[in-house]
């Protein structure tokens, strides 16, 4: 067993992928050390069956109260919502050397395989590909846009659910996918069109992990776009593709999740600062290279890759500093109406503009549906 490992690795060197792992679903279990299994001695010492254990308490989930300088607040929030996503109420890191460093070195090989991990989660419909690209066209008519939207029925059915939606007050219920349309109007079914999209990619029956975290991570995915959206609109960026981003960004995230789902049995993710500062690297190395695979524009992929640099990189693209920005924003609200952090909101204005403050309050008051933003 223990040369599987080197074998699964080999086959993710660059230049050698073969077939079937192409188009099969790519395990790891029992490659990557997996934890919390009896060892052989303990179940000999059993009769060959590993004694139970004792059930343990959720802890308690406590508010955690910042006092440090709110300059420093962006990576204290980071720290947080990394450990609350992981299920942990305090700040008390999980570390385990040899496990940590197996994980990080198969991410990196998984990146550049042909695949980058996608065919372990749900991949954005066809359809909205084809939508993505016909919708930056001038001449697009609203007949073409539902002749593309027809073919997916799931899609149809959330269009005339959005659109029916007591936000609209229409007296009378539409039916017609293209008067649908024509309600909606270009960019809020753009907008709409992008969440459906995503959902599937979110979903918590992939794993036993991601149980746990798909929810939180697909809620402050959905926060972190809203917030692109809106600080997009006061800069010179194109607010649906920053939309786009905010979706996009955690996708690399439920990939690496779904490698330690299968390798970790029911461990607890590790929360060390250099477990957690390369995991989410190589989670957002992931994120671009699906979004290559995906055909995502190339403006959202270059914006979410630049996150993995320094502040000259950012600087270059205005659009991944909308990204960095409202990544800040969205955790942080999300530790906030979550109960697990408290804050002095005069203090967090100090280092926020006044387009920031305006997004944050926003967020403050769960207003992340499309209907409440345009």
């Amino acid at each position: 067993m223990g040369n599987l490992l080197s074998w699964l690795l080999t086959m993710f060197k660059p230049g050698y992928v073969s077939r079937d792992t192409l188009y099969a679903p790519v395990h790891v279990e029992s490659d990557l050390i997996v934890k919390n299994r009896p060892s052989d001695s303990s179940a000999g010492r059993t009769g060959g069956k590993a004694q139970p254990s004792a059930p343990t308490k959720k802890p308690v989930p406590q508010v955690r109260e910042y006092d440090g300088s709110y300059k420093e607040l962006p990576g204290y929030v980071d720290v947080c919502y990394f450990e609350w996503m992981a299920g942990k109420s305090q700040i008390n890191p999980i570390s385990d050397g040899p496990f940590e460093q197996k994980i990080i070195e198969y991410l990196d090989m998984l990146a550049e395989s042909e695949l980058a991990g996608s065919n372990l989660i749900p991949r954005v419909p066809s359809v909205m590909v084809q939508l993505l690209k016909r919708m930056h066209e001038e001449n697009v008519s609203g007949s073409e846009l539902a002749r593309i939207i027809a073919k997916d029925v799931v899609l149809v059915a959330a269009i005339l659910r959005e659109v029916n939606n007591s936000f609209y007050n229409l007296s009378d219920k539409v039916t017609e996918l293209s008067q649908a349309i024509l309600l909606l109007g270009h960019n809020r079914l753009r907008m709409v069109l992008a969440q459906l999209s995503f959902t599937p990619v979110y979903n918590d029956q992939l794993g036993n992990y991601t149980k746990m975290t798909a929810a939180k991570i697909w809620e402050e995915s959905q926060y972190r776009s809203v917030a692109c959206y809106l600080l997009a609109k006061h800069q010179k960026v194109d607010p649906f593709m920053a939309f786009l981003a905010g979706l996009m960004q955690d996708v690399g995230l439920m990939v690496a999740l779904r490698v330690f789902d299968r390798s970790s049995g029911n461990g607890e993710l590790p929360t060390s600062t250099q477990f957690r500062h390369a995991f989410q690297k190589k989670a957002l190395l992931l994120s671009g290279r699906i979004g290559q695979i995906w055909s995502i524009p190339e403006l959202v992929i270059r914006a979410i890759e630049a996150q993995n640099g320094d502040r000259i990189a950012l600087a270059k693209i205005p659009m991944a500093r909308v990204l960095k920005k409202a990544d800040f924003i969205s955790k942080t609200c999300m530790l906030i109406n979550n109960g697990q952090l408290a804050l002095d909101m005069d203090r967090v204005r100090e280092i926020l503009s006044d387009a920031e403050s305006d997004c944050m309050i926003t967020m403050l008051q769960g207003k992340i549906g499309v209907a409440n933003i345009l």
